[in-house]
């Protein structure tokens, strides 16, 4: 090997390194930080309101083999929810793909301005979106989907919170149960 092509290979190595170097500098968010974001396991992570008739549905779907449908009765707008923890002062994407007349996206409980969206897609997917930053004691948010009065049932599928787990505010921590082990009495001297 001539000492040209070492310098070239010297050249491209330390470029390599360099270009390594600069991604591990991007913070790292989680892909999604939702539970069952697409329904395929049924409605386990979500709480639908009770004259719903909230289900998964195998059609009509966006992604995977499910997706929720609820149907707004009365004063009912079928809303869906989940709680997640997230971190203090952090921002987050939150985004869903809908079918249907009137159908909401929205973040509660972020300690800042509470965000939603909504489109009216009777016969196609649309995609919501949102960004919102949580407050400085915000550790939960309420993520939810619903419709609107009389208009009949919506879909929704691949719900995404983006952005970092939080350490807690989501499902809540069973207290753990102190147990007390016996300690025998004090021995007595003679």
């Amino acid at each position: 090997m001539n000492q040209r092509s070492a310098r070239m290979r010297l050249a491209a190595l330390a470029v390599l390194a360099l270009g390594g170097a600069t991604l591990s500098a991007s913070p790292a968010h989680a892909a999604n930080i939702t539970t069952n974001p697409g329904f395929e396991d049924g409605l386990t992570g979500w709480t639908c309101s009770a004259s719903s008739g909230a289900a998964a549905v195998s059609s009509p779907v966006h992604g995977g083999s499910r997706a929720l449908q609820a149907t707004p009765a009365g004063s009912d707008t079928a809303r869906c929810s989940q709680t997640v923890a997230v971190k203090p002062n952090t921002s987050y994407t939150l985004s869903a793909w809908v079918r249907g007349g009137y159908v909401f996206l929205g973040a509660s409980g972020t300690g800042t301005t509470d965000v939603s969206t909504w489109t009216s897609s009777p016969s196609a997917y649309a995609q919501l979106t949102r960004t919102f930053t949580t407050g400085p004691s915000s550790t939960a948010v309420t993520v939810h989907v619903n419709g609107w009065y009389g208009q009949g049932a919506y879909q929704a599928d691949d719900v995404v919170l983006d952005g970092p787990r939080g350490d807690g505010g989501g499902e809540p921590t069973p207290t753990p149960t102190p147990t007390v082990t016996p300690q025998p009495p004090p021995r007595r001297r003679p």
